[in-house]
């Protein structure tokens, strides 16, 4: 009988071993948040090796068994992106951090309403876990503003939609400008601006906002030992004075800090 017990208690603790579940940080978020994954891969194929890397995936139809859209982190299933490669912290246990899930999977918020999944992988594909599945995204509650990036939560590295939208202007001259431009100031960690400022050419989406995008690190290049941080930017245009004639004028100025998780 104590043979029995031993192999049923061996047993349920395997399955405890394998069942365990991946941890988030924040516990919640939206497709616009930053998120950390930690995962322990003790009793997988997985446990014991040196390099992890996230192999992750969103569902495009509520059946997690359909077709799915690869992070852009993935790479090839036998040579993973080093973009994905996850951070040990020891005892099975890795990290892996992305700015927001619409950088990730480069899809909006509506799209990424069915969740989704990811595995941990051997570079090569040769070792992997089990899929975890399915994790969803809260529902994103949009609250309007004049200045207004998209995504929410950027990198250097990503593509950043910078938005003005003329009918939240808090001054008479951003409810009647029609902004031209805009401009974009670079910062470093230690405050230091870095290069000149970019000015990028805005076009009209809507009725009342108008838009311009650029990727930071292709268009800023910081000193040697040092990084992005943030930036700012301002959107520029005319109003017409009392007597018709176009008046220059500027918006009210944004500060952008960088999200970089790993």
């Amino acid at each position: 009988m104590k043979i029995i017990a031993t192999i049923i208690l061996s047993l349920v603790l395997c399955v405890n071993v394998h069942a365990q579940n991946p941890s988030f940080s924040p516990a919640t978020f939206t497709a616009e948040d930053s998120v950390t994954i930690t995962v322990d891969v003790t009793g997988t194929p997985m446990a014991g090796q040196t390099e992890a890397y996230i192999w992750i995936f969103a569902f495009k139809t509520a059946d997690p068994s359909g077709a799915a859209t690869d992070g852009f982190v993935n790479g090839s299933w036998t040579n993973s992106n080093a973009s994905g490669k996850m951070t040990s912290l020891g005892s099975n246990k890795w990290r892996f951090g992305f700015t927001s899930g619409t950088v990730l999977f480069g899809l909006t918020p509506a799209d990424l309403t069915h969740g989704f999944g990811f595995l941990v992988k051997a570079k090569d594909g040769s070792k992997q876990t089990a899929n975890y599945q399915v994790f969803n995204f809260d529902p994103l509650v949009f609250i309007p503003s004049m200045l207004r990036i998209f995504p929410a939560k950027v990198d250097k590295d990503d593509v950043i939609t910078l938005n003005f939208d003329r009918s939240l202007g808090g001054t008479v001259d951003e409810q009647r400008m029609t902004p031209v431009s805009v401009t974009v100031t670079m910062y470093d960690e230690t405050n230091m601006q870095v290069g000149s400022p970019l000015t990028l050419t805005v076009k009209k989406t809507d009725n009342t906002i108008w838009s311009a995008s650029f990727i930071p690190s292709m268009s800023f290049t910081p000193s040697t030992g040092h990084q992005l941080n943030k930036f700012h930017y301002k959107f520029n245009g005319t109003v017409l004075n009392t007597s018709g004639v176009p008046v220059n004028v500027s918006s009210s100025e944004s500060e952008i800090v960088f999200t970089v998780l790993k």
